[in-house]
């Protein structure tokens, strides 16, 4: 009898040990190196009819020279993303100034490898809480604005299509400028207005007048656990804003989980690029609230964000 007690707890040791190692090869070795295209239709409000159809690839936290994140992979996301021929690229921030300056790339090489990038009307870029770091920003500024990229920091620009005007208002990041949208948006804006902001904290702010927030930052969580959500989501919302379509009151948000991996771990979710479908919403499409994510609170993520920073080095 003890005997079989023993073979049945060996067994489901095993079996216990078998998952988790599973469970690391892919968190460590498969899922960081994958890269899938989302497509989304978003029904939004105060959306002009005559832009229905209108298309955005949104890229988030590029990291260019961390984890893998080299000029062959910047090729790859180019291609992907110009296949599906947007009418509009929208880069989220996170270039990673540092990154770039340790590992080498040049400004041409940058500039000519952002270049590629083919959209209708062009692409526009924010910065995020990497690019930042003095004196690096100068460095993202140029290879940008060399590839024809147009960066906006507490800014805003005009699309004109099938007679219709779209504003685009890109704003400098949170956590190094305490901006507001009541200080940024202009009271004389015409038409839908799509707000870029790197950091998802912002949309608790927006105003209702806009009728899209585009986000990044948060990585998806990087590690995505069943029922739980993620243990380190950087957003002082916790899992509130860490992926996806979130809407708020009839506001609109997308957090775009990003391509890079800084923990070195991505499990149960992937590396992404988003390409949204946008149309306005119409009586049977409305929807004012989407279910609040559950899962690890934010004394949770910063004791998480506390032991990784003390144990990072073991990765």
């Amino acid at each position: 009898m003890c005997r079989k007690i023993f073979i049945s707890i060996l067994i489901f040791f095993v079996f216990i040990v078998g998952v988790l190692t599973l469970v690391f090869l892919d968190a460590r070795y498969i899922e960081p190196n994958l890269l899938f295209v989302q497509n989304k239709t978003l029904y939004l409000p105060n959306w002009d009819e005559r832009l229905n159809g209108f298309k955005i690839a949104a890229i988030s936290d590029l990291h260019i020279g961390t984890n893998g994140m080299d000029l062959d992979k910047l090729n790859v996301i180019i291609q992907k993303v110009n296949a599906k021929n947007p009418d509009l690229i929208v880069l989220l921030g996170d270039f990673d100034s540092k990154a770039i300056q340790n590992v080498g790339y040049s400004d041409e090489e940058l500039s000519t490898i952002f270049k590629k990038f083919k959209a209708k009307y062009g692409v526009i870029a924010i910065l995020g809480n990497h690019d930042y770091h003095h004196p690096y920003p100068v460095r993202i500024r140029k290879f940008l604005s060399d590839a024809g990229v147009k960066i906006l920091e507490n800014e805003d620009t005009y699309i004109y299509s099938a007679g219709a005007s779209l504003n685009i208002t890109g704003f400098k990041d949170l956590w190094y400028f305490k901006s507001r949208p009541d200080e940024v948006l202009r009271p004389d804006i015409v038409g839908p207005v799509i707000v870029l902001s790197h950091n998802p904290d912002l949309f608790f702010d927006m105003p209702k007048s806009v009728s899209l927030t585009l986000s990044g930052h948060t990585h998806g969580g990087e590690i995505s656990l069943p029922l739980l959500g993620s243990p380190i989501v950087p957003s002082e919302f916790g899992q509130r804003y860490r992926k996806g379509h979130i809407i708020e009151d009839g506001k609109h948000l997308y957090v775009v989980g990003g391509v890079a991996t800084l923990s070195g771990f991505r499990f149960l979710n992937p590396p992404e690029i988003v390409i949204l479908n946008l149309y306005s919403e119409t009586g049977h499409k409305k929807i004012m609230n989407t279910r609040v994510k559950r899962g690890f609170n934010k004394k949770h993520w910063k004791k998480c964000v506390e032991i990784y920073c003390k144990y990072k080095d073991l990765f």
